[in-house]
């Protein structure tokens, strides 16, 4: 544990409290398996580790399923129904880890693992873009900022911009997806996609799948325009400016700054800063280096950051940890993921693959649709992603 790490743990002892989080006095807990992160990825972990002595450490109150922040903002759905509040995972937030010790420092205690499991997320670099006061957007990648935002674009009008940043960012298909549902609501809305991905990195280029030709032809079709390769440096009321210098002018914006990994990552060896933060693992799932320590979900360094890759690398880390400790353990013996785009409720694409090992060859690939099928299946994955995180709780 560096220097700077330790003045900061002691310093929230004596403040009492981090962020918002009480910290009553120090003391170590020990577990069998620390899990930091309760989302999709952590919440697979504790379901399949079941009759383990699993800690879930969880910086958030609620977890709301990745698709239906857009529906939320939208209109479409209400929070509760693809929301749920964490009630039985310890609420706090990781900021430190000493590897040689199996200790994770944490606003909610000290916690010593027999393995350790990264499920943190991402963390969204608002720091990387000066946003102007009073400024307006929505962020679908933001818990907050979505349920700050129910309903708020169920009349978007005029001109309606939807930005993202370069890769990785997670789930690469949402912002699309926003543009032909909000299209779909308003066909009147002047509505533009402003892509920051300037290149994919060379050793991902094989990952990706033709989806984007698909989603591309299909926007041409419904008239929704496109300016690809430039992110957003700055956020001002009414208008964005890119880092060529031209300025795009909105009614209504969509956006989410650079999606990074957490500093502490970097500072405790299990990242690097030229891989933003992320955590590169082995074929196992283990941060390089470290065989008690796993990465799963969007804190791997990988360009593929949806929740069906999440749920199957959270299979794969959990059957390894079951064999390390001599139990019966089932890897599923791939790696799967899909991005299903709805053009409206009712319709939706569908892209998917699957690959082995994590930075493997594409074992095959397929594009489906439009059709009524592919949305509907995309409403049962959401509906399983918050069934997932309910029955894991319930087994702590």
């Amino acid at each position: 544990m560096k220097r700077r790490d330790f003045l900061k743990f002691v310093a929230a002892i004596a403040a009492g409290a981090v962020g918002g989080y009480l910290l009553t006095r120090p003391r170590i807990r020990k577990a069998d398996v620390v899990v930091v992160g309760g989302g999709l990825a952590g919440s697979t972990i504790v379901k399949n580790l079941k009759g383990l002595d699993v800690v879930v450490i969880e910086r958030g109150e609620y977890y709301v399923v990745g698709p239906a922040k857009e529906d939320i903002v939208l209109g479409l759905a209400q929070p509760g129904e693809y929301a749920t509040r964490f009630e039985k995972y310890i609420r706090g937030e990781a900021f430190a880890v000493d590897p040689g010790n199996r200790l994770v420092y944490t606003t909610a205690g000290v916690f010593q693992y027999r393995y350790l499991v990264l499920a943190p997320g991402i963390r969204l670099a608002y720091e990387d873009v000066s946003i102007e006061p009073g400024a307006k957007y929505v962020n679908i990648y933001d818990d907050s900022n979505v349920l700050s935002n129910i309903g708020a674009l169920r009349n978007a009008r005029g001109r309606v911009v939807i930005a993202h940043p370069g890769l990785p960012y997670r789930c690469t298909s949402a912002p699309y997806e926003m543009a032909f549902l909000i299209k779909w609501l308003n066909p009147q809305a002047e509505i533009s996609v402003v892509s920051g991905v300037k290149e994919i990195p060379a050793e991902f280029v094989h990952q990706i799948s033709g989806l984007g030709d698909k989603v591309a032809s299909l926007m041409e079709e419904r008239g929704i325009g496109f300016i690809g390769g430039h992110e957003v440096v700055e956020v001002r009321a009414n208008e964005l400016v890119l880092d060529d210098g031209d300025v795009v002018k909105y009614d209504s914006l969509v956006w989410t700054p650079p999606h990074r990994g957490w500093p502490w990552l970097v500072e405790a060896g299990l990242a690097r800063e030229g891989e933003f933060g992320y955590i590169r693992v082995d074929d196992n799932m283990r941060a390089l280096g470290w065989d008690d320590i796993y990465a799963v979900g969007d804190v791997v360094w990988h360009v593929v950051k949806t929740g069906w890759a999440a749920f199957y690398e959270a299979l794969v880390a959990s059957a390894k940890i079951l064999e390390d400790m001599g139990l019966e353990a089932k890897p599923p013996g791939f790696l799967y993921s899909e991005d299903a785009v709805r053009l409206t409720p009712q319709e939706a694409v569908r892209g998917a693959k699957a690959w082995w090992p994590i930075y493997g060859d594409i074992l095959w690939r397929n594009i489906y649709g439009p059709s009524r099928e592919n949305a509907e299946a995309k409403y049962q994955w959401m509906n399983a992603m918050k069934k997932i995180i309910l029955e894991a709780q319930s087994l702590l």
